[in-house]
């Protein structure tokens, strides 16, 4: 198969031939022969670095909280998960697949609760399992930690560890500073020697001395674990005063972790506990880029009681991203694309991905000819290849009407 006259997110024109499953060759200009893309955009598959593929779509079981309070809609999720079968959880989860896969997101990270029970996370691998030769998904063994972090969910850590590609967990959610960090000592005590990541969900709050994630950065130093560890969120970073963040940044350069924002809940929970004026609550993706500190993209939940609307879209999520980060701008669109595709390779340590020969042919075609373009109109992806194979296309013809 030879696609020709696509465009690279950097304004090249190029043509792509896939044999079987890889790239065979990237031709210079438009090929002699093949299927005529008319300069649409082309990336490799788009990488949903942080979602949760066991809160997908609870809002088809179970009622949104009756309040609009960030709170209340927690609990509400917390509440649904816990009335729901494993088996139920695999459905809701499976029904995720196809939006991942219309959208263009071939590699997906998903954290799944194992705070009372590893059950959830043996569905999720069996999902992981089915769909192989379709997506590639990623494990994480998620310590909610809205419960104590006592030997029980030690123990469910561990048993995770056979199923899961690695752990995380939310420090700043037990009940004093030092349970915080016996829960990150102990985390990094269980993946230490293994070929496994750690992705936590750090300091996501709003309070300026909610300060895991330098923990964890030291913990990732001492045992020189670089590039292995994920800060997802970190959205207390936006209070941190500029003495402490820039040395907070060297240290996280130094360690080579990566930071996952998920604008699109990141913005519902920061400051829901304050009056106004309130806080915008993301990351700061523009200085964290600025000091060479690699940062990612993840989508999180989908039609749940955090996120009604989400469809599992990156370009949703990207163009969140440009309106709360100051990245409105034009060029930033290419560098968003960088945080949802290469960004989030090197995060989730893959390898043969991208737009070079031999590599995996993962591709996603767009009805937009520019990075700016597709990720203003939002339109339905032209064709998305995985593994050679076409798995998803839309024909959009555009008609004027007046």
């Amino acid at each position: 198969m030879i696609l020709k006259n696509l465009t690279t997110v950097e304004g090249k024109n190029i043509s792509i031939e896939i044999n079987g499953d890889k790239i065979a060759k990237i031709y210079e200009g438009i090929a002699p022969v093949g299927e005529n893309m008319e300069g649409s955009l082309v990336t490799p598959s788009l990488i949903d670095a942080h979602a949760h593929l066991d809160s997908n779509f609870l809002l088809d079981v179970c009622k949104e909280a009756e309040t609009p309070k960030f709170i209340e809609a927690l609990q509400a999720l917390l509440e649904c998960k816990e009335k729901l079968r494993p088996e139920d959880i695999y459905s809701l989860a499976k029904k995720s697949i196809y939006y991942y896969l219309s959208h263009g997101s071939l590699y997906v990270r998903t954290h799944v609760m194992i705070d009372d029970n590893i059950d959830r996370l043996k569905y999720i691998a069996k999902l992981k399992e089915e769909f192989k030769d379709m997506i590639n998904i990623q494990i994480i063994g998620f310590i909610q930690s809205y419960s104590y972090f006592n030997e029980e969910v030690e123990e469910n850590m561990y048993k995770a560890l056979e199923y899961a590609d690695g752990i995380g967990g939310q420090p700043h959610l037990q009940p004093s500073r030092e349970d915080g960090i016996m829960m990150i000592k102990k985390i990094f005590d269980a993946v230490e020697g293994k070929n496994k990541l750690l992705d936590f969900h750090a300091d996501f709050a709003d309070d300026s001395e909610t300060k895991f994630s330098e923990v964890i950065i030291s913990e990732a130093l001492k045992r020189k674990m670089y590039g292995k560890v994920s800060l997802s969120h970190v959205t207390a970073m936006h209070s941190y005063n500029e003495d402490y963040f820039r040395r907070y940044l060297k240290w996280l350069r130094e360690s080579e972790a990566s930071v996952i924002v998920a604008p699109i809940t990141a913005l519902e929970e920061s400051g829901a506990f304050e009056q106004y004026p309130k806080r915008r609550g993301i990351a700061r993706v523009l200085d964290l880029l600025s000091a060479g500190v690699n940062v990612a993209l993840g989508h999180d939940d989908i039609q749940n009681h955090l996120n009604p609307y989400g469809v599992g879209d990156m370009l949703q999520a990207g163009f969140v991203l440009a309106i709360s980060s100051y990245m409105y701008f034009s060029p930033y669109a290419r560098t968003i694309f960088d945080l949802m595709t290469y960004n989030g390779a090197k995060a989730l340590h893959l390898s043969n991905y991208g737009l070079q020969v031999g590599n995996d042919a993962d591709l996603v075609i767009y009805n937009a000819k520019s990075p700016l373009e597709a990720l203003r109109d939002v339109k339905p992806r032209k064709m998305v290849i995985s593994k050679g194979k076409i798995i998803y296309e839309s024909k959009i013809e555009e008609k004027t009407v007046w």
